[in-house]
């Protein structure tokens, strides 16, 4: 089942027989599911189409696969030839690049549609939210995104074969008669947490802008994942001390910064075109 065992110290190993028997396959189907369903549910919430949404966020998920497949191979590289870039089921996946691609595909199928973008943006973050945050348990479970070492009450370690285990052997750290690797950070449930803590944070709030769950977003998770990025195991600076996936967390904070702008300038113009509305009515007639 592509199924590897991350226990929580030996002392746990015993204690939680449940999670060799966990496909991470089902974890992240079940995650796009719960995404899918939850928009759905949103937009009814938000007295928009359920239907747009439903078919929107169908769109953004195929098309957040392939890019996500695609930003993977351009970072990592691949052997399959031009047939390669259409195989976006198998291989890794870059999350960046699914948002990013998956994100413009939805905002494609609102603008075909003629149907306004943020509010259906806003309807869908805390989905988006609630899928990463289920989703990177699948990634816990199967051993990729690992920690850097540690020795915290929590750390876990992983068997040969996983991502972290043949880390640390390519670099010394183990022999290959260890039967785990290091105790790690369990990174994949940091990044759990936050998806949780943005879902609740997101499906709660009722911003009075338009677009304002969009923005926050763009900002929170932006930050959270600089953050969390630093204690990644497989970390790769590409651009000074930061890596990949920090410089597009950085380009998220912005975003939302400059998309936050733009909506409270937008917000402040339409309060004040009626008022100068009046004024100029007033002067025509006092002439």
């Amino acid at each position: 089942m592509g199924l590897c065992l991350a226990a929580l110290f030996p002392f746990a190993i015993q204690a939680s027989p449940l999670l060799t028997r966990l496909d991470p396959g089902a974890v992240w189907a079940v995650a796009l599911l719960a995404a899918l369903a939850y928009a759905v549910h949103s937009a009814r919430l938000s007295g928009l189409s359920a239907r747009a949404m439903y078919w929107a966020v169908a769109w953004s998920l195929l098309a957040g696969l392939w890019g996500a497949h695609l930003l993977s191979l351009l970072v990592h590289g691949w052997d399959g030839g031009f047939m390669a870039l259409f195989q976006f089921v198998e291989g890794g996946k870059s999350l960046f690049g699914g948002l990013l691609l998956g994100g413009l595909a939805a905002g494609l199928y609102f603008h075909r549609c003629k149907l306004p973008v943020l509010p259906y943006a806003d309807a869908a973050m805390p989905a988006l939210a609630l899928g990463y945050a289920i989703g990177r348990v699948g990634c816990f479970l199967n051993g990729d995104d690992f920690g850097t070492p540690t020795h915290l009450r929590w750390a876990v370690v992983y068997p040969p074969g996983t991502e972290a285990y043949e880390a640390h052997l390519t670099r010394g750290w183990i022999s290959a008669a260890d039967r785990w690797s290091l105790p790690i950070h369990p990174v994949q449930l940091y990044a759990s947490l936050l998806g949780l803590a943005l879902f609740i944070v997101l499906a709660r709030w009722r911003p009075e802008r338009v677009g304002g769950r969009l923005c926050a977003y763009l900002v929170l998770y932006g930050a959270g994942r600089f953050c969390v990025e630093f204690l990644r195991g497989d970390f790769r600076a590409v651009l000074g001390p930061f890596s990949l996936p920090q410089l597009f967390s950085i380009g998220f904070v912005l975003a939302g910064a400059v998309i936050w702008r733009r909506i409270g300038i937008a917000a402040k113009s339409r309060h004040e075109e009626p008022c100068e509305g009046r004024l100029q009515a007033a002067a025509t007639g006092s002439r």
